[in-house]
């Protein structure tokens, strides 16, 4: 999967990797909820944003990561693109497994068998 023009190897059937992953979405939620930002200039707001996003990726898919996938920057477009991006891969890798298996659901092989 490409992320923002970094390529990675992403398999969302591993366990391990989407355990990471489920956690990681939960901090990304649970700190947007916490987060204030009434006191913050508004650039100070973004980059505090592209944190809590910036974090998610590192902590996903490894210490260093956000660094590749965004540079030095702090764009709250670029980061939530980002985040958008490999939410949406999941579903749809999820969803096309699950078609996969359903091939080879008992009833559907009943049909085959008989």
């Amino acid at each position: 999967m490409k992320i923002n023009n970094v390529e990675y190897d992403i398999d969302f059937t591993d366990a391990d990797f989407i355990e990471r992953m489920d956690e990681g979405i939960k901090k990304v939620q649970e700190k947007i909820k916490t987060f204030k930002n009434e006191d913050l200039s508004v650039a100070e707001g973004i980059r505090q944003e592209c944190k809590i996003i910036k974090d998610f990726f590192d902590y996903v898919l490894g210490e260093g990561a956000s660094k590749e996938i965004f540079g030095e920057k702090n764009s709250l477009n670029l980061c939530v693109k980002a985040f958008e991006d490999i939410v949406e891969a999941k579903e749809q890798q999820l969803k096309s497994f699950e078609e996969k298996i359903n091939k080879y659901s008992p009833d559907r092989l009943m049909r085959w068998i008989y």
